[in-house]
Parts: C-alpha cells; sequence; structure tokens
C-alpha cells in the first residue's frame, strides 16, 4: 500500500497548499475569479477521492497475484467479483492466449482500473466495493460523517464537467468554511479507508 499512500500523500499536500493560497488571497482576488477558484477545489477533491480508490483496489489485485494466491483460495465474494470482470473486461481470444495459470492470471487480467469509475466515485460506490472485496468499508463518524460528503462533491463535480453549471455558479455557493469542511472530511476518510484496506491485505481476509 506505499505507493498508494504515496499518491494519496502528494495530492492532500497539493489541496492543502491550494486552500491555503486560497483562503490567504480571499480578499484580494477578484469575485468571479475567487468564485472559479472555489469549484476548482470542488474537482480537485474529486480527483483525489477517484485516485486514491481506484489505486486502492489496484493494490488489492496486485497483491493477491504477487503472493501467487489461486483463485481456489479466494473467498466467495471476490470470486464473484473476478467472474463478473472476466465476462465484462476481457475479450476471450486475448485472454486465452495470454494466460500461463488461469487459476492466478484471472485475478490481475481481468482487473480493469479504469472500469471501478466512470466519474461516479462515492462513500456508496466505497461501501460496494468494501462489501464484495471484503475489506472494512466502516470510518469514525466523528471525523469523516462516514463519507457522505463525497456524495455532493461526486455531484458538483459531474455538473462542471458536463457544462451543467459555470464555475462561477458551483463556486458561489461554498464558503471558505465549507470547503474547509469537506476537505478535512474527505481526506480523515480516505485516510481511514487507506487503513482498513491495509489491514485486510496484512490479514489476508481475500482468503476463504
Amino acid at each position: 500500500m506505499q505507493t498508494v499512500l504515496t499518491t494519496f500523500e502528494e495530492r492532500t499536500k497539493e489541496i492543502e497548499l491550494y486552500y491555503s493560497f486560497l483562503s490567504s488571497n480571499f480578499d484580494i482576488i477578484n469575485k468571479d475569479l475567487n468564485k472559479i477558484l472555489r469549484s476548482n477545489l470542488i474537482l480537485m477533491l474529486y480527483n483525489l477521492v477517484e485516485s486514491t480508490i481506484s489505486n486502492a483496489i489496484e493494490e488489492i489485485h496486485n497483491e493477491i497475484y504477487s503472493q501467487n494466491v489461486t483463485f481456489d483460495s479466494l473467498n466467495i465474494e471476490l470470486k464473484k467479483v473476478l467472474i463478473k470482470q472476466l465476462k465484462n473486461n476481457v475479450e476471450s481470444h486475448n485472454f486465452v492466449t495470454s494466460i500461463d495459470c488461469l487459476a492466478l492470471d484471472i485475478v490481475k487480467k481481468c482487473f480493469q482500473k479504469k472500469k471501478i469509475s466512470t466519474g461516479n466515485i462515492d462513500n456508496n460506490t466505497v461501501a460496494e466495493l468494501a462489501r464484495k472485496y471484503g475489506f472494512k468499508g466502516d470510518t469514525s463518524y466523528e471525523n469523516t460523517r462516514h463519507g457522505k460528503c463525497l456524495i455532493e462533491i461526486k455531484g458538483r463535480r459531474n455538473d462542471l464537467a458536463h457544462g451543467i453549471f459555470s464555475f462561477t455558479e458551483v463556486g458561489k455557493e461554498y464558503t471558505l468554511e465549507d470547503l474547509n469542511e469537506k476537505k478535512n472530511e474527505t481526506i480523515a476518510y480516505l485516510t481511514e479507508i487507506i487503513q482498513n484496506i491495509d489491514k485486510y491485505l496484512v490479514d489476508r481476509l481475500y482468503s476463504a
């Protein structure tokens, strides 16, 4: 999980630096530009969510594969995940001609990182992934609010990405305090999810 954690920490630093700049210059930046900059922080938070969750799920597959864990040794829910991935993600001829050992290669070759998200990761997505893979999806409510802010962040990201609202329109709805709260809750939530997945791998909870 070190690569996942390193990427998470790097992007978190970017967000903290951006927020620090925005808060330090809040009163001297042009009002419309200020709104645009606030909207951009929402995009940065979604970027953090999607990269962290996608990287973490990829790490599960990499770890299982590196440990030479066979399909038969996996828990039943993870077997279901792999069978579904085999059906949806892989062209049969390419798969058959590229594998050396079906029981091992199915873990890695059926996984496609881009299929984890289509721009729609939120706490409900994480909860569903936790159920399928078998890692703990719960987090402490006091610091993370169970990641509920991710629903709004995802929605606002999609509003901006699809041009439903302008950056100015979205940004005007958020105060610095609002953004700081969402930033802190998002980071706290993802930190706990990373810890949960790390424990899942250490304890080999993917095994039957």
